[in-house]
């Protein structure tokens, strides 16, 4: 895999340049500037490029992809700066990374761009992580870590907060669940998951356990999920 990064800080560049050997890609061409990158470009044409969002003198990693012609090479911004989220993907981006670059999320993203391209894409967010979710005709970030509940609608799912309120996001649970971390999220009955992280009581029901969350709604879980939850938590 031959591969472009485009970073204005050395540092930077060196700490992904040793991320990608250590996952077996060595073929890596670095550019501190767009004029940098743009030279790289019509050398060789990459696999992959990684992007930084800020760069120095107020431009961005936006910039290249509408100074070349840069179609079909797929993209992936690496970023401290969360909140870029939105245009990353309307560029069509593979992906976005949050500095300092997660091995696991590297290694997934170049997973994706190397499966087949006919093949349903998802993108799982962890927890410490910012998700973008599709309210009706907006767009929404949320930190999935903020997320204490999930609550499915007929064509939605509503992400519950601390206060209680949330958006309604379009998508089935099952759906929203299958771009979150699993390891945090827990699906307690057929129309509700609870974020793990802020269950702070169990207390048995009639068919099974209720979970008390932390913004004190109660979640019934089902006598199978109840079942499930006793060897998850081993109680």
């Amino acid at each position: 895999m031959n591969v472009l990064i485009l970073d204005d800080e050395p540092p930077a560049r060196r700490s992904l340049k040793h991320a990608l050997a250590d996952i077996g890609v060595t073929d890596v061409r670095e550019a501190g500037s767009i004029e940098q990158a743009v030279k790289a470009l019509t050398e060789q044409r990459p696999d992959v490029m990684f992007l930084d969002v800020e760069l120095r003198g107020g431009k961005q990693g936006f910039d290249l992809l509408e100074t070349l012609p840069a179609e079909g090479i797929p993209v992936i911004f690496v970023t401290a700066h969360p909140e870029h989220a939105v245009r990353a993907f309307e560029t069509q981006a593979v992906d976005y990374l949050l500095k300092p670059v997660d091995q696991h999320r590297l290694k997934e993203s170049l997973k994706r761009i190397g499966e087949s391209s006919d093949a349903e894409e998802v993108r799982v967010f962890l927890k410490h992580e910012t998700a973008m979710f599709r309210d009706g005709t907006r767009n929404v970030l949320l930190r999935v870590g903020d997320i204490h509940l999930l609550e499915a609608g007929d064509s939605y799912t509503k992400l519950v907060l601390a206060d209680k309120s949330g958006p309604m996001v379009n998508g089935t649970l099952k759906s929203v669940l299958c771009r979150i971390d699993p390891e945090v999220f827990f699906q307690a009955n057929r129309t509700q998951a609870m974020n793990l992280e802020y269950v702070t009581q169990v207390e048995d029901g009639e068919s099974g356990l209720v979970a008390v969350l932390a913004n004190g709604i109660r979640v019934e879980l089902s006598r199978r999920q109840s079942s499930e939850f006793r060897r998850v938590k081993a109680i």
